[in-house]
């Protein structure tokens, strides 16, 4: 935001409007949700761990799978720290409210909001791409995941460098940097959050599921598509931020989506995550079975690929040969199944 620009606002203080209290309230909302999922996570793996014992390896796997949500978690909980710091400067309220300490207040503290909303859809991102890495253990399709990774790791290190570095928001004439920033990171993380939802299409498609089980697919990929719609809904908001003279209020709007973003992403992530839970304590849903006693239709040669302490068990000779006929093809169903929503 340009000083030169400032308007001679003279309302000081904080001030707390709908719009503000809109955010808190989106906030709480979301992020009791991402608590919740969060929390049934480390649930169901401390019970995984006391019924199969530490020895199992089991302790690993839960700092493996759940540290990278973790991470976007505290983030979140950051990321809406900095807003109501930015409150307390003019965030959500009409420029022209508020005078020249505020607003050059609320540019100090916007680059830590700034860089941290950059960071927490990557970090979300890469915990879905690890999910999605193990469904299909093609060399074709794993090059696409870790591809779509690197990609998400670098715009998101290139953008946050550029905000920290020339488009800081402490340095005179930085607004249109700033916007263009904006943008550039809102079409990249259409593009990434669409990529993510259409990458395991294929492979869903391939196998043979039950009604139940597409149902349960379907529950995860639409949570992932609420990702993208509201990634979507951010955009008309980022492209009105360039010509608009009231940025204190339509960057309190952006923030509102923003908020539900980020949020939501790390519900999807802790949401691929929570199969062993269901089909421990819900068995009777058999959300997870193409059919009844799904778990025992696993062929001589291949491992129970539903279990109960939620590891990936797949044929043993999947990588070796290709399955000759239908029953085997239904087994690798069940396996790969597990693997999407485990």
């Amino acid at each position: 935001m340009d000083m030169s620009q400032l308007p001679p606002g003279n309302a000081p203080g904080l001030v707390y409007n709908s719009l503000q209290n809109s955010t808190v309230i989106s906030f709480g909302i979301t992020y009791g949700f991402c608590t919740v999922l969060l929390g049934l996570r480390y649930f169901q793996a401390l019970s995984l761990v006391k019924k199969s014992g530490v020895g199992s390896g089991l302790v690993e796997k839960l700092i493996r799978t759940a540290v990278i949500l973790t991470i976007a978690y505290a983030a979140a909980l950051f990321y809406f720290i900095t807003l109501v710091i930015l409150m307390s400067h003019g965030w959500g309220r009409h420029m022209a409210e508020l005078n020249m300490t505020d607003l050059i207040n609320f540019n100090k503290a916007l680059l830590p909001n700034t860089i941290t909303y950059l960071c927490i859809p990557a970090v979300t991102k890469l915990a879905m791409l690890v999910v999605l890495y193990k469904i299909n253990p093609s060399i074709g399709y794993r090059c696409l995941v870790v591809g779509l990774g690197i990609a998400i790791f670098a715009y998101t290190l290139t953008l946050n460098t550029i905000t920290g570095a020339p488009c800081n928001p402490l340095k005179e004439g930085t607004t249109k940097c700033l916007m263009d920033v904006a943008l550039a990171q809102a079409v990249l993380n259409i593009a990434s959050d669409l990529a993510i939802v259409v990458l395991p299409i294929p492979t869903i498609f391939s196998l043979k599921f039950s009604l139940k089980q597409k149902m349960s697919v379907c529950c995860i990929m639409a949570v992932g598509s609420g990702v993208v719609i509201c990634s979507i809904a951010r955009l008309p908001y980022v492209l009105l931020l360039s010509h608009d003279d009231d940025l204190t209020y339509t960057e309190a709007i952006l923030g509102v989506w923003s908020i539900v973003e980020v949020n939501l992403g790390i519900i999807c992530g802790a949401a691929m995550r929570l199969k062993p839970l269901i089909v421990r304590y819900l068995p009777q849903l058999g959300l997870f079975s193409s059919r009844k006693g799904g778990s025992k239709s696993v062929q001589k040669g291949s491992v129970n690929p539903i279990s109960d302490d939620g590891n990936i068990h797949v044929h043993q000779d999947y990588n070796i040969r290709k399955e000759k006929d239908s029953r085997a093809r239904v087994d690798s169903s069940d396996g790969s199944t597990n693997k999407i929503l485990r």
